[in-house]
């Protein structure tokens, strides 16, 4: 059972990951810039995926999960407040930040994946049993899925670096001090 909940845990990852190369779609594919806040979300679901790789590499422990939780409900507060932006705008404003996919726009899917991740972690929690596993080595596939979490993370760390430079980012590209 322990064995199945490894690769449960490394599919968690994968799908937080494919979220992840799909904002890159909108971004370098359609061309949307993300936010601020969107950089943010990204930023808490590199977090749930470094609890999740965490629990690959050293086994399944009370703090991993911990990490993965505190990261979605940073991720949730972000989202949640993106959501809150939209829903009254400004009289002749858009009403979106961004093209929705199946109705919703990608912070409103945020999070419900933030959501669903505290709800997951919570499942394994009660699943999976602590042991030490120091000497567990991940199987082909949690590898793989471990080293494309290394690629988007370091992809999103370019990219942001592009987007806003060194300094915090701004709405429109990098802050400018006048």
């Amino acid at each position: 059972m322990q064995k199945n909940l490894y690769t449960i845990n490394s599919i968690c990852s994968l799908i937080v990951l494919l979220i992840l190369s799909g904002a890159f779609f909108f971004q370098f594919g359609l061309g949307e810039e993300p936010c601020p806040l969107c950089l943010l979300q990204r930023m808490a679901m590199l977090g749930m995926v470094f609890g999740i790789s965490l629990n690959t590499w050293y086994g399944f422990k009370k703090e991993h999960f911990s990490v993965v939780i505190v990261s979605a409900l940073v991720g949730v507060t972000f989202s949640i407040r993106q959501v809150l932006l939209h829903i009254a705008p400004v009289v002749g404003e858009p009403t979106g930040y961004g093209t929705a996919v199946l109705g919703m726009h990608l912070y409103t899917w945020a999070a419900l994946v933030f959501a669903a991740s505290i709800l997951g972690s919570a499942i394994l929690l009660a699943l999976v049993k602590e042991e030490d596993n120091s000497e567990r080595v991940p199987d082909t596939f949690e590898k793989n899925v471990f080293y494309f979490a290394i690629f988007i993370c370091a992809a999103n760390l370019v990219a942001a670096f592009f987007e806003c430079g060194l300094g915090p980012c701004c709405e429109n590209g990098p802050c400018l001090i006048t």
